[in-house]
């Protein structure tokens, strides 16, 4: 989310790259055709002197409209998983430009100045990454802050603590860090986490919560926007629930996506939900890195009767026969080397597979695969990395679509 100039209404970026405008004009969105296999839009900020907005997407792709293009930050095909991707874009209060946030920690300046960052510092990889989620620049300074998964916060040539710590109201597993900005008056930002918990950091070291936002079930928050007139602020509730689905992987923290195979691979820690409505088949498979292999099949929505996998480094919450929804947490993925597997599964038998199991040689995506990442990105969740090795195999005819 973005505020218009002098608080004249605000712009909600989806992940698709439309831009919704409301109270303020509407200059344009990234086409869908811009957005290539596995990436994503990531932030929108407004330009303050003319009014028109930049938008981001996870390939360090920038898109200008009724704002000058000022550069863009060139990540080579594979985003998230091999190369750190784009995650957040602020504008400089001058109107000179501005700053580009990546997954490491890295922040890359155009038209204004670099003043340091987290690269080298966090723990991005497979096994507990930290990543860098938001970024905040202070009107007076031109400085700014950084929030980071573990829900740290990081100022570099702002007043105040350099370094400080909101974990014990957010930033914890299953409550990630989602979103933050700075307060209008320079005094400090505001940060906001999944479930919807405000905490307020200031100039003077003091960290306080400003409450609870959150109240729709399956939902989660991933935007925050102060107002400069008032000093109050929007928060964006990602409910973008389809057939009474909802994103599994809302509570995971340090998400990062890895590639799409049978399904799709991500690192990270925290709970992972049920994707709808469903009853437990299955919880075990030794062939499956830990032994772990949580099915389930749907009983509503679009892909009624379809089975759902969660499988590998995965501590089970369910077991077999269980009726779950998408507020039920079927596993807590921990912080290990082969992460976690989540996709389509076949129906149950004497072994538990994944059902483009036939498809997969080793290194492709499957076409069960790509599909269930289209179905996580319909729901709000970071895509896969689709593999450029081989054939990804079709899908049944009458398999569902996103």
């Amino acid at each position: 989310m973005a505020v218009a100039p002098g608080g004249r209404g605000y712009y909600v970026l989806r992940a698709d790259g439309e831009v919704d405008a409301y109270g303020a004009p509407n200059y344009g969105s990234a086409t869908t055709s811009a957005l290539g296999g596995g990436v994503t839009a990531t932030g929108v900020a407004v330009d303050p002197r003319t009014g028109g907005y930049w938008v981001l997407l996870s390939d360090g792709s920038v898109f200008a409209f009724h704002a000058p293009f000022r550069g863009e930050v060139h990540i080579p095909s594979g985003g998230w998983g091999q190369y750190p991707a784009t995650v957040a874009i602020a504008a400089l209060p001058n109107g000179r430009g501005y700053d580009i946030l990546r997954a490491d920690g890295q922040v890359v300046s155009f038209g204004g100045v670099t003043h340091g960052s987290l690269a080298g510092q966090l723990h991005y990889g497979a096994t507990a990454p930290v990543v860098a989620v938001a970024l905040a620049v202070d009107p007076v300074t031109q400085g700014y802050w950084i929030a980071s998964s573990n829900g740290a916060v990081t100022g570099f040539d702002v007043p105040g603590p350099s370094a400080r710590r909101v974990q014990d109201v957010g930033g914890g597993a299953g409550d990630p860090v989602t979103a933050m900005a700075a307060l209008a008056d320079g005094l400090g930002y505001d940060v906001v986490t999944a479930r919807g918990q405000v905490v307020q950091g200031s100039t003077s070291g003091v960290v306080r919560s400003l409450g609870e936002t959150l109240s729709s079930p399956g939902a989660s928050v991933s935007a925050l926007a102060v107002d400069p007139v008032t000093g109050g602020y929007y928060v964006g509730l990602d409910a973008t629930g389809f057939g009474g689905y909802a994103n599994p992987l809302r509570g995971v923290n340090a998400l990062v996506p890895q590639e799409i195979d049978q399904g799709v691979d991500y690192c990270g820690s925290g709970p992972v939900y049920a994707v709808g409505e469903g009853i437990v088949v299955n919880v075990y498979s030794p062939g499956w890195p830990s032994g772990v292999f949580i099915s389930y099949r749907l009983v509503s929505g679009p892909a009624v009767g379809r089975y759902v996998y969660v499988a590998e480094d995965v501590t089970p919450e369910v077991h077999l026969g269980e009726r779950v929804g998408a507020s039920t947490i079927v596993g807590v993925v921990h912080d290990a080397k082969t992460c976690m597997e989540t996709g389509w599964a076949d129906p149950p038998s004497r072994f538990a597979f994944a059902a483009g199991h036939s498809q997969f040689d080793g290194r492709n995506s499957t076409a069960f695969g790509l599909n269930f990442s289209a179905l996580l990105v319909r729901l709000g969740a970071r895509p896969g990395l689709p593999q450029p090795y081989g054939s990804p195999g079709s899908l049944p005819a009458s398999w569902p679509t996103w």
